[in-house]
């Protein structure tokens, strides 16, 4: 019997080790993944709102400026647009024609929310927590971004145009009603307008 007792723990103890051993951990980036996406598809929207004939097949180059650590992406993904829409981008900025100055003058993600009800207490005699009672509560995401592009002749130094500003914008937000009523509405997965300006 003591021999069985000494075989059950030692059984527990291995698959607790085993246990330990398999356990992920879940990286916390950044941003979250629906900022990211906020982010892109604002991105996306204001891009789309550029006139940009005038640089169709010329050769430009490119600085880009942002406020926030999101603008090195911005502005990656700022030239393989202009590419997509027959803009030469200069590896050697002094074989360029056009010099771009590119301010994202908004790149970023807004939340709010709202709650009515009783939030989660916790009850310290017990040490339980009551669970949170939500009547109406609303967690809010929107991504914005607004892009506006200068133009300078690279010979001359002589400014060129100003773009109108592109400005796009994106949501996610959750909504929940009465404890059980639970939904999500978003704009991101809504139809890509590919229109070449």
């Amino acid at each position: 019997m003591n021999h069985a007792l000494r075989a059950i723990g030692v059984g527990i103890i291995s698959i607790s080790i085993a246990g330990c051993a398999a356990s992920l951990q879940i990286t916390n980036t950044q941003r979250s993944t629906i900022e990211q996406r906020l982010l892109v598809k604002s991105l996306e929207r204001a891009l789309s709102g550029l006139n940009i004939t005038p640089l169709q097949s010329k050769t430009v180059a490119i600085d880009f400026y942002g406020l926030t650590s999101d603008a090195d992406f911005a502005k990656e993904f700022f030239i393989a647009w202009l590419q997509s829409q027959q803009v030469r981008v200069a590896s050697e900025p002094q074989k360029a024609q056009l010099h771009l100055k590119v301010f994202a003058q908004v790149l970023g993600v807004d939340k709010g929310g709202a709650f009515v009800g009783i939030p989660a207490l916790s009850v310290p005699v017990v040490s339980a927590t009551v669970p949170e009672l939500a009547l109406f509560k609303s967690e809010t995401h929107q991504g914005g971004a607004e892009i506006q592009v200068y133009t300078v002749d690279r010979g001359t130094g002589k400014f060129v145009d100003k773009s109108a500003l592109g400005s796009g914008q994106a949501s996610y937000n959750q909504y929940t009603i009465l404890i059980l009523i639970h939904f999500t509405r978003s704009d991101l997965d809504e139809k890509k307008i590919d229109e070449k300006k």
